[in-house]
């Protein structure tokens, strides 16, 4: 009888033992598996974090053409800052209230660093042989730029220069850019408009159509002017031909749009 009682308690003692090593092998498991769902759940928000990061960048370069969208998303990510010199005449100084100021700023507000922006405005009246006989083009390129805007002095150069001319000329300044970077992206744009002009407008259209023809990418931010003189003239200094702090503001947000992907009015011209 005694031999009973005493198998009895062995028995409930193993079944205690058993069940007790049960119980804590499956809580384990349950922790481990609480763990491992942890880690998969921080990953995965991780991975979305990033993901929606590359996609809003993406975005923000929608209007650009294709190469130039992918080599700023690749800096953007992998935090290298991307030289954009814009060169033109005096019109693009930068100064308050100029166009080159206001776009200067809201890039570096939306990107932070990843512009570091230069602006070489050639002052005086200066025409496209002028700027190539004396290279100023090429004033004040502290850096190699990765991106230049260039606004070729066509207003300045009409009347002076045929349009077929200067037409060579930019062609020679790109060259000359190009060499000091053969991956350079190159962006064409007009000066100013005029009011009541005839022939600096054919000369503008000869130049969109050129930049077309030879693949490079042409911002025509006219489209975000009035066409209408009258109009117009509130954009522009009463005696003088340059744009007032509304025409620059203007000519800043056709910009800024194109560059943060906000630019839906199909004024972007480029050859892929």
């Amino acid at each position: 009888m005694r031999a009973i009682s005493m198998l009895v308690v062995l028995f409930c003692i193993g079944a205690l033992v058993y069940g007790n090593f049960h119980w804590n092998d499956k809580l384990g498991s349950a922790v481990n598996q609480e763990a491992a769902n942890i880690l998969t759940n921080r990953s995965e928000t991780a991975t979305e974090v990033t993901e929606n990061k590359e996609n809003s960048t993406k975005g923000s370069f929608a209007e650009l053409p294709l190469e130039m969208s992918e080599f700023l998303t690749e800096k953007h990510n992998n935090g290298e800052v991307v030289e954009l010199v814009i060169i033109g005449s005096d019109v693009n100084k930068l100064a308050d209230k100029k166009w080159t100021k206001l776009f200067k700023e809201e890039l570096q507000t939306t990107y932070n660093e990843l512009f570091n922006i230069t602006v070489n405005a050639i002052p005086g009246e200066v025409t496209t042989a002028d700027v190539v006989n004396e290279g100023l083009h090429l004033e004040n390129l502290n850096s190699v730029p990765d991106i230049v805007i260039l606004e070729p002095f066509l207003l300045d150069s009409n009347g002076l220069i045929m349009i077929e001319h200067s037409l060579e000329n930019i062609s020679i300044m790109i060259e000359d850019l190009k060499e000091m970077n053969s991956d350079l992206f190159l962006i064409l744009q007009p000066g100013q408009p005029l009011r009541n002009a005839t022939y600096y407008p054919k000369d503008v259209e000869e130049l969109r159509t050129w930049s077309v023809e030879h693949g490079y990418t042409y911002i025509n931010h006219w489209e975000s002017w009035p066409t209408n003189a009258e109009e117009l003239s509130e954009y522009i200094e009463t005696e003088d031909i340059i744009p007032n702090d509304k025409g620059h503001e203007v000519w800043a947000e056709h910009l800024i749009k194109y560059f943060t992907g906000e630019n839906n009015k199909g004024n972007v011209d480029s050859q892929d």
